[in-house]
């Protein structure tokens, strides 16, 4: 009879030291980051590649959060609703613009923050009528603005390519040698009739009469070389 109250008093300590163990893991441990957590939605309408549930969530580059859920709103749409558990102290405002980037080398993907007015009166963020959560506005990184632009970029690249190719193409290389050909015998031609001007200006101011004379005067005419 003693030896069954003896167990029976070592089960019910061990129930208790369970029972406490359990309270204090929910009070001090998980059940105080979800007290000091704030959850945010994010919505996409450009692609999200790389982010994932439990990736990072930095504000001005320290990590304030995770992703803790990411998917399309519905089956008729292809936005993007991001869901994030945010520290209660990280200063999300209305100006707060979300992004998706990658860090160093790694390409490692994270949900980034910014405020586009920190210089602002801090309006904090909170949800508004009919949101189940306060929503942070999404725009383009700076890599996805690049590849958004990229295909149009290479486009014209390509066309002044062909454009080249058909400038410098042997007929129209063949007809800009007959130009440069024409041209030095034009000025070849130029240079001899300026050459003649000179001698006659210098003849004219040497002897003024020669105008008088026309021009059968011998003296008038340029000697042939």
């Amino acid at each position: 009879m003693e030896t069954e109250k003896y167990y029976f008093r070592v089960g019910v300590f061990f129930l208790a030291v369970t029972f406490i163990f359990v309270y204090y893991l929910m009070a001090f441990g998980g059940g105080q980051d979800r007290k000091h957590l704030v959850q945010y939605a994010i919505y996409f309408d450009s692609s999200v590649a790389g982010l994932a549930r439990g990736a990072p969530v930095k504000l001005k580059g320290l990590d304030v959060g995770v992703v803790s859920d990411i998917h399309f709103i519905s089956r008729e749409s292809d936005k993007i609703i991001v869901i994030t558990k945010i520290s209660d102290t990280a200063p999300i405002r209305e100006d707060t613009v979300a992004t998706v980037a990658f860090q160093g080398i790694t390409g490692t993907t994270y949900l980034s923050l910014e405020n586009a007015k920190p210089q602002g009166p801090a309006v904090f963020l909170e949800a508004k009528e009919g949101e189940e959560y306060p929503v942070i506005r999404s725009a383009k990184s700076d890599l996805q603005e690049i590849m958004a632009v990229a295909p149009k970029v290479i486009s014209e690249l390509e066309k002044t390519t062909e454009q080249m190719q058909k400038l410098l193409s042997d007929k129209n290389v063949s007809g800009v040698q007959d130009v440069i050909t024409e041209t030095s015998e034009v000025l070849n031609a130029a240079k001899a009739a300026l050459q003649e001007i000179k001698m006659l200006a210098r003849t004219i101011r040497e002897d003024p009469s020669v105008l008088m004379r026309g021009p059968q005067y011998e003296g008038y005419k340029v000697k042939k070389k």
